[in-house]
């Protein structure tokens, strides 16, 4: 399979009176050059993957759901293919016929069509093959994340090329991998459940709507009697203080038994002053419970108004969090349950590789590849073992920089060999800045020296910052300011 163009349109009107561009790509070498960083090399990369149906995320400042990408290839038969995409769809037509493919439902049925390979383990880890992304293509070697969260598997690829992939203990593994994940979610939902409760946020989660309506009502009920009893005593004060200046300015005498007399006045009345005292005492007693029902319908009007800004958004979050509180979930018994599933999980892929290695032809092939590229490429046995089974090697941390950057170029392309010489594809082979950190001219030169020799019949693609790779003959797309004027 081939790229022959990429065309991308702005689905959406712009100022620029350009809304569509063509990259046009030959059947050998093509660089995607720029003299600087960030020109959009890797967008263009990373859109031929989507334009192919992949699931891939887009780069900063281009959505890429934003754009309708028209992608032809030559696929299987040297037919014409040319696959339209719109978001999640993708139209195909093909010898005058049309068809769709809704995404990701229907991805591997759509590669296996272009591709023209049938077997699902293969499909699914053709992308780590062929393409290296520049952010963690050059770290992945023979399992992991080829990017975003594709994922990319030597073992499922091997079962794939073998045909050994119909067999319990792969079926096993996989339904071990999806309770592992289910668990995790589980504890995940333990730890959200035990943070919610530790703020104290579950106590005020029922506070909805129409339970702070019925608050201010009950509270509105209560002030009104005090309110009414209020207005009552300060009628009460007001009447008794002008029944003191009426009784004053009648300037009123009393005769005493003994014949003294005494003024009639707030002073010589008995009791007078007392129960003026006490009226002034509960007068204020009342006016503290007003303030204080006051303040509490104060606050529940603010919380109301609060409501009817962020009534969707905080409606919904409070909603999840009741629910959330309401599960009953066992965090120590579900990490017991994880740590249980993981060592099964280890033992079942441990399985698995010894199931591929046992009398798999491949392994002893893909290794004979990787060994011959490591020792072009300057590599020797205490970098790459001798043995077969260091195809499924784990142990990196022996291997750093440029070393390891040799090394994962060699189990790449010797991916591409492999599928190949057992299925009859030629990949395109996609290299996004081969120029990494720590790695010399004269080290990309070999790699590029091995692509010209044992990969002349592939297309290759390669995004960098240098033109100065020795191929014959090589298509130079070079990118200016930025990828797409639009």
């Amino acid at each position: 399979m081939r790229i022959v163009s990429l065309q991308v349109n702005i689905m959406q009107q712009t100022l620029f009176g350009d809304n569509q561009k063509t990259f046009e790509f030959t059947s050998g070498v093509n660089i995607v050059y720029s003299k600087k960083n960030s020109a959009g090399k890797t967008t263009l990369l990373r859109l031929l993957a989507y334009a192919l149906g992949y699931q891939i995320p887009s780069t900063r400042g281009i959505r890429f759901s934003d754009y309708e990408t028209i992608l032809t290839v030559i696929g299987d038969n040297d037919n014409e293919i040319v696959l339209t995409r719109n978001r999640n769809y993708i139209e195909v037509v093909y010898d005058g016929m049309e068809k769709g493919y809704s995404l990701p439902a229907d991805q591997n049925e759509l590669h296996a069509f272009v591709f023209g390979i049938e077997n699902l383990e293969v499909i699914d880890n053709l992308l780590g093959a062929f393409y290296v992304d520049q952010e963690k293509g050059w770290t992945l070697l023979n399992r992991g994340k080829v990017i975003g969260n594709i994922h990319f598997s030597l073992e499922s690829l091997l079962r794939g090329l073998s045909n050994k992939t119909d067999n319990a203990l792969t079926q096993r593994l996989a339904m071990v991998k999806r309770e592992l994940r289910k668990y995790r979610h589980m504890l995940d939902v333990a730890r959200y459940k035990a943070e919610i409760n530790k703020l104290g946020e579950i106590a005020y989660l029922d506070s909805t709507a129409d339970e702070i309506e019925v608050a201010l009502e009950l509270l509105y009920c209560e002030r009104k009697p005090l309110e009414k009893e209020l207005r009552r005593i300060k009628n009460v004060v007001r009447k008794n203080n002008s029944f003191e200046k009426y009784i004053t300015s009648f300037r009123l005498r009393v005769r005493t038994p003994n014949g003294n007399e005494i003024p009639v006045n707030k002073d010589t009345l008995v009791g007078y002053a007392d129960t003026a005292h006490l009226l002034v005492a509960k007068q204020n007693i009342i006016c503290e419970q007003i303030s204080e029902i006051d303040r509490k319908i104060h606050r529940l009007k603010t919380e109301q108004d609060r409501e009817a800004m962020l009534f969707d958004v905080k409606s919904r979050l409070e909603q999840f969090d009741i629910e959330i509180s309401k599960i009953d979930v066992d965090a120590l018994a579900t990490q017991r349950i994880i740590a249980s599933l993981e060592k099964e999980r280890k033992g079942l892929e441990e399985q698995v590789i010894a199931s591929v290695k046992q009398n798999n032809p491949l392994v002893a092939e893909l290794h004979g590849l990787i060994s011959q590229y490591a020792t072009r490429l300057g590599l020797n046995e205490k970098y790459v073992s001798a043995r077969n089974d260091y195809v499924f090697t784990t142990d990196l941390k022996s291997l750093s920089g440029a070393i390891f950057h040799k090394v994962v170029f060699a189990f790449k392309i010797s991916y591409v060999a492999l599928i190949r010489n057992h299925v009859g594809v030629y990949l395109p082979i996609i290299l996004d800045s081969p120029n990494g950190r720590e790695v010399s001219e004269e080290i990309v030169n070999e790699m590029m020296a091995i692509l010209a020799e044992d990969y002349a019949e592939h297309q290759i693609i390669i995004a960098s910052i240098y033109n100065s790779y020795d191929f014959a003959d090589k298509n130079v797309i070079e990118l200016q300011d930025r990828l797409l004027p639009f």
